[in-house]
């Protein structure tokens, strides 16, 4: 059932990627419109990455993670706002890995959202692995500027 969820998340993203890229102006992506296609199954994919985000295996977190930030830059419109409470989840989780947390912190900071900047401010005051640490205190001073 992972695979098949992996298999489809990773079409339809490939999809919405080519038609971005066959879209006119693909080169200045603020001005894309998302196509048909990807308006009708942009829903389904989020929830299946939301799905991915818990499953036991954490390479597959990672990934679904990565897929999600690919989609924030590629989709700079959409608000995303669903996968603010799963990937804080991620992050806060002390014993989950730390590529997972990493890119958890990097989803949200673009996300560009007051509670998910908060989130990445609280993980750099609390948590015990030095590598989150940093990489949260970073993702605030770049923030900030």
């Amino acid at each position: 059932m992972n695979r098949f969820l992996i298999v489809i998340s990773l079409v339809t993203f490939s999809f919405a990627l080519t038609a971005n890229a066959q879209t006119d102006g693909a080169k200045n992506r603020s001005n894309l419109q998302p196509t048909r296609f990807q308006r009708q199954h942009m829903t389904q994919t989020l929830e299946m990455h939301i799905n991915l985000l818990t499953d036991s295996n954490p390479s597959i977190r990672a990934m679904a993670i990565q897929n999600i930030r690919d989609m924030e830059f590629a989709y700079p419109n959409e608000s995303f706002s669903d996968l603010l409470t799963p990937l804080m989840k991620r992050i806060q989780d002390e014993n989950e890995s730390t590529q997972v947390r990493i890119l958890s912190a990097m989803a949200l900071d673009g996300l560009h959202s007051d509670k998910g900047d908060q989130a990445i401010e609280e993980i750099s005051k609390t948590t015990s692995n030095q590598v989150i640490k940093e990489i949260c205190t970073a993702l605030l001073v770049k923030s900030q500027k």
